[in-house]
């Protein structure tokens, strides 16, 4: 977590050092839930290692994965985090998951300590606004082709482990549908 604070540029040895009390190490087994809907999102995860998704329940039951997020990235539940109100969203770990956990009492605390933590804390809601407006845009102007071309460019070695029926959520298609871009890719590269 203090590298991914420090590749940010925004904050002195001595400000990254004050990360060091609040910082939790947990681990996630496949299958288990950093957060499920209906609970209110208290922290601010590092995924040192693993994957891990967020989905909602449609009106018809359907698990919707709109969100997968890899190593090397932080991950809330944001809205719930910001309100303080029960979260409409469920995050789980699809794979094994090790991670740095941060308080948001403890963020608060930091916020207060400096104006750096505070820019820091506005890019990183920033960065969030950003990804999901491209998340919006690429759902309605991009095939689900490109989308996921683009997501294999990305990260090549972690989207095979993500189950099919999450990954063709995540694409806004069917498992089916996945499954002949998935052929049809594999041809135009022999």
């Amino acid at each position: 977590m203090k590298a991914f604070f420090k590749q940010l540029n925004m904050l002195t040895d001595d400000e990254l050092n004050q990360l060091d009390p609040y910082m939790t190490k947990r681990t996630l087994k496949k299958g288990d839930f950093l957060i499920r809907e209906g609970k209110v999102c208290d922290e601010v995860v590092y995924i040192s290692s693993g994957i891990l998704r967020s989905f909602y329940l449609s009106d018809k039951g359907e698990e919707i994965t709109y969100c997968l997020t890899f190593e090397g990235n932080m991950m809330t539940a944001f809205s719930s985090l910001i309100t303080g109100k029960p979260t409409e969203e469920a995050i789980q770990a699809l794979t094994d998951v090790e991670l740095l956990a941060i308080k948001k009492a403890n963020l608060d605390a930091l916020y207060e300590s400096a104006n750096a933590w505070l820019k820091v804390g506005k890019y990183l809601t920033e960065l969030q606004y950003v990804g999901l407006e491209n998340r919006i845009f690429s759902y309605q102007k991009y095939s689900a082709k490109k989308r996921y071309e683009e997501l294999m460019a990305k990260q090549p070695g972690h989207v095979l482990k993500i189950p099919v029926q999450y990954l063709a959520s995540f694409l806004n298609i069917t498992p089916r549908h996945l499954s002949r871009l998935r052929k049809e890719i594999s041809q135009e590269v022999f």
